[in-house]
């Protein structure tokens, strides 16, 4: 599908007052109501659309001031830092996608700010939560997250600017700022996941924390293979920052998952785009935009056997793109890795180790919980309602599901062609 890109003279700015009657607000929704009676509030909230990429950089010091205050605990995705290595990538060149992003202000002080881009294409256009398809986690950064007024007063402002088919409003965590929105502009659910987590927040050594959370054998199993290994060579773990060593690290990283998705028949379309690539190892070099990276590799001698790359932000940790050494794989690497992973979380004081959706087995033998993680979109004519409830609300994930079950050899042959056209979002 060609897409258009957006007219860069788009800048809308609108003082909204939220002493009036918010019910009054109309959107363009044909489908949706974007118009609900709400507590008024005695601010006067300025609402303006960013779509030039020299006012996107110019928002740095008030974005992270917001970060700062009002960013949920896990999330780094919403940092500014994040979101411009993202643009650097994924905005240039022959783009398809522009900026968008809401930004809302009480007396000059950013207050809110919805971080968001559109697409256009020969058949359909669409708003939804920039960063895709690094961003794991698509929410609202606001001051105050209590405060419906000011989200609903956005999201009419959203409406009536837009001028799309529908708004996705995807990998939206169950504990995310916008959640109270949602009740009064009642979203389509086109997936439903969790994410699986380890929670560390007890105050306690690791050894006691180990003690309740794994079984005998599980802990057996961990000293088993930590020692097979040993026999081979010293075993170590290392832990970087931003930086040139964590920038070779996460290329040698990136290179193992790949072989690694090639000996399985499993295709990434994020992994498989080669500026995801380059967004990885940008972040991990860069310290004067430090994104939360965190590389973490497990070395037996000089052979790496295993390696996440993670993100940190708040106390809480995000693994993003897990490996491990396909020669050693009848010792498990991959499962010591986890194990020695939340030990070291454990020990610099993290809260939380989160492996993110898609839940999977393996993430839950290692986690404590899970929070819920789904897709939404609402419509916004009627070709956007056609699309979100027929093919993002149904088939897509019918699709995904028989793509799963194709036999090895057929996902070899075609894997990334299959991929591509029905493993779509």
């Amino acid at each position: 599908m060609s897409l258009a890109s957006l007219d860069d003279t788009l800048q809308n700015r609108i003082n909204v007052s939220l002493d009036s009657d918010l019910s009054q607000s109309s959107g363009t929704n044909t489908d949706t109501d974007c118009r609900a009676d709400i507590a008024p509030v005695n601010l006067e909230l300025e609402l303006e659309i960013v779509t030039d990429r020299d006012q996107f950089d110019a928002l740095e010091a008030d974005w992270t001031a917001l970060y700062d205050r009002a960013g949920r605990p896990g999330n780094p995705f919403q940092s500014f830092n994040w979101c411009w290595h993202w643009a650097n990538h994924f905005l240039c060149g022959r783009s398809r996608t522009s900026l968008f992003i809401v930004t809302g202000r009480i007396d000059g002080r950013l207050t809110m700010l919805w971080p968001m881009v559109k697409e256009h294409s020969s058949k359909l256009t669409k708003l939804s939560w920039l960063g895709t398809p690094v961003t794991q986690y698509g929410d609202v950064l606001v001051e105050d997250a209590d405060s419906p007024a000011s989200l609903k007063a956005a999201w009419d402002f959203i409406c009536k600017n837009a001028q799309v088919d529908f708004i996705e409003l995807y990998k939206v965590r169950e504990d995310a700022s916008i959640m109270p929105l949602f009740s009064q502009i009642r979203p389509v659910l086109t997936h439903k996941d969790t994410a699986p987590y380890a929670d560390l927040s007890q105050d306690e050594p690791f050894a006691d924390y180990a003690e309740k959370r794994f079984s005998k054998k599980r802990r057996k199993d961990m000293a088993r293979y930590r020692r097979r290994f040993e026999e081979i060579g010293p075993l170590r773990l290392e832990v970087l920052t931003e930086g040139p060593e964590a920038n070779a690290l996460t290329k040698q990283l990136l290179d193992m998952k790949d072989e690694w998705l090639t000996a399985k028949s499993m295709v990434s379309r994020a992994l498989d785009d080669p500026r995801t690539r380059r967004f990885f190892e940008d972040v991990a070099k860069d310290p004067e935009k430090a994104a939360g990276t965190r590389v973490t590799a497990l070395f037996c001698g000089d052979e790496l056997i295993a390696a996440d790359l993670n993100f940190c932000a708040k106390k809480r940790c995000v693994a993003h793109v897990i490996t491990y050494n396909l020669a050693h794989e009848k010792w498990s690497p991959g499962q010591l890795m986890s194990y020695m992973q939340l030990e070291y979380a454990k020990q610099h004081g993290l809260k939380s180790y989160d492996f993110m959706g898609p839940w999977a087995k393996f993430k839950m033998d290692w986690s404590d919980n899970t929070v819920e993680l789904n897709d939404w979109a609402v419509p916004m004519t009627a070709k956007g309602t056609l699309w979100t409830k027929i093919y993002l609300g149904f088939a897509r994930d019918h699709l995904k599901k028989l793509y799963l079950k194709l036999p090895s050899s057929m996902k070899k042959l075609s894997a990334r062609t299959i991929a591509s056209m029905i493993v779509a979002g």
